[in-house]
């Protein structure tokens, strides 16, 4: 049977879609993932990147159907990374937050998590010559101006993610992944204490006077005790995510202490304009709870329970970041945190229990007079996905 061929008006205009097409590749990186790009393949106009970003993820739709999103500020993450011109750092990037049902690209704050995926992308990239069994690969954070050294598992030539490590929130084991934060103190402001205080009365609308320590290492980082807002600080991100009151309330903490450290002038503007920093991080003594997956953590296995509060919602696991800050202040007498770690006595690393696990990072520093912090590590692993292009609408 055939067909003929219908024949149209030549007055019937015809719609061209047009569709931008980047190389791009899709990594988990630790709890985290997101679509790495090579900046070179990026308009040289950043005023661009935004609107680029948000449709690679299909936002602004709070469902991200048509896009990579995955509908929660851990899966909505962007990173560019390029080669170095420093002679001591082989790439350079910079981590881009996708909100989610917002159309905002926040660049504020470094992903500890994303950042174990840079190491790995630049190798397979070619920006970074593989030496076997582990390749060093030196990086410059272009949120925060500070260096990461992560050594990558590799072999003939190519990056190794077989092998027998777990990591808190992930299912299976895959290759070890040392991500070593050198210096962390003063990411972002330069101070370890960006008050200039180890204890900060912050008065909060609506709430009254909250205790805190607001600390500058990787990231800003608030910490508050969890009694102080009526939790208990074992309750699991799907609760606490239901409770408009409790979501309310911290994003009211959060706020304020963006406005005291001058990041936005009202505390309302920070949900937008500052998303991803501070983080927050709601501090309790150990003890034991059922994870997100079912799964009984024992307070025996921990230094510290933590619920970390990022981009608007309860995180389920801990962003690497905020890791490296609680390992750090972990360490600082008169902070908030002692009176949640008391009886820690490892004398280089802290256990952090969180809705996924249990993680432990590693401290190396030096006390004279004041602390330093030489670097905070984390062992994590990574993987590739997908790697093509990515097709969005201009």
């Amino acid at each position: 049977m055939q067909y003929a061929e219908p024949r149209l008006p030549v007055s019937i205009a015809v719609e061209v879609i047009r569709v931008m097409k980047i190389p791009c590749v899709y990594m988990r990186g630790g709890t985290s993932k997101g679509a790495m790009f090579m900046k070179k393949d990026l308009p040289e106009d950043k005023s661009l990147w935004d609107d680029i970003f948000i449709k690679v993820m299909g936002g602004p739709d709070l469902k991200q159907i048509d896009g990579l999103g995955g509908t929660v500020s851990s899966n909505n993450k962007i990173v560019i990374v390029s080669s170095s011109t420093k002679d001591d750092i082989d790439v350079e990037y910079l981590v881009a937050q996708v909100l989610v049902g917002e159309p905002v690209v926040d660049y504020s704050a470094n992903c500890g998590n994303m950042t174990s995926a840079v190491g790995p992308y630049a190798i397979s990239q070619g920006l970074v010559k593989a030496d076997k069994p582990t390749t060093k690969v030196r990086m410059l954070n272009l949120n925060t101006d500070k260096v990461i050294e992560e050594y990558v598992p590799t072999k003939d030539g190519f990056v190794e993610e077989n092998g027998d490590c777990s990591i808190a929130g992930i299912d299976g084991t895959g290759a070890e992944l040392k991500v070593n934060f050198i210096d962390p103190a003063g990411a972002k402001t330069g101070m370890l204490f960006p008050t200039g205080s180890r204890i900060d009365e912050i008065v909060v609308e609506g709430l009254g006077r909250i205790t805190a320590t607001i600390a500058d290492i990787s990231s800003i980082t608030v910490f508050i005790i969890g009694r102080d807002i009526g939790i208990k600080g074992d309750e699991l991100p799907s609760s606490l995510n239901n409770d408009k009151r409790f979501l309310d309330a911290v994003e009211r903490i959060r706020g304020t202490a963006a406005m005291k450290l001058g990041l936005v002038d009202k505390w309302q503007d920070a949900a937008t304009r500052t998303a991803g920093t501070p983080k927050l991080v709601i501090l309790a003594p150990p003890t034991d709870y059922t994870d997100v997956a079912g799964r009984a953590v024992m307070k025996e296995d921990m230094d510290v329970c933590v619920r970390v509060i990022s981009v608007g919602a309860v995180h389920k696991a801990s962003p690497l970041t905020c890791a490296m800050a609680i390992g750090g202040v972990s360490f600082i007498e008169g902070t908030v945190i002692e009176s949640c770690i008391k009886d820690k006595k490892t004398a280089d690393s802290v256990r952090i229990g969180h809705p996924s696990g249990v993680m432990k990072v590693y401290v190396d520093y030096e006390t004279d007079g004041e602390i330093r912090f030489n670097g905070i590590a984390c062992q994590r692993t990574a993987r590739k996905i997908m790697e093509g292009y990515v097709y969005i609408r201009e």
